[in-house]
């Protein structure tokens, strides 16, 4: 791409966030320990261990939001990796977690998902957060939006 066209495709970046008041197409809070993390993602499915529909806005018509991690991390015991969704009210709505054996993971894909559809949290519309903790250490802080 040349420089032309790269500062085109900035300048339309810059201008929509503006437009929009809103960084939230970044809303990804990483922390120190976030070297854990290769990739996170918020979709609405997986397919074939990966990630399908990428979005941080979902619908009540929608059947489940999934939060997909890819992640690196070693450890010599067992050790758990929790998903904690938080409501638009502050309130923990749900908890998942997974149990992993030792060893040492390298590009490891894992996801966890709450029902929308059918589901408690079709009443519960707006800004939304979860939060990903490997062994205890929080690892990122993902928002979305359910309406």
């Amino acid at each position: 791409m040349n420089k032309r066209k790269f500062f085109w495709a900035l300048g339309i970046l810059l201008l929509a966030i503006f437009l929009t008041g809103s960084w939230s197409i970044f809303a990804v809070e990483l922390t120190p320990e976030s070297q854990y993390l290769s990739k996170i993602s918020l979709c609405k499915d997986v397919e074939e261990k990966n990630p399908i529909f990428e979005t941080t806005s979902f619908s009540i018509w929608d059947e489940k939001i999934v939060c997909w991690l890819r992640f690196n991390y070693s450890s010599l015991e067992p050790f758990l990796i929790t998903w904690e969704w938080e409501d638009p009210h502050g309130k923990i709505y749900h908890i998942g977690e997974l149990e992993m054996e030792p060893g040492n993971y390298q590009n490891y894909r894992s996801w966890y998902w709450i029902g929308i559809r059918d589901r408690y949290a079709i009443n519960i519309p707006g800004d939304w957060k979860v939060r990903v903790y490997i062994d205890d250490i929080l690892v990122a802080v993902k928002n979305f939006t359910l309406t």
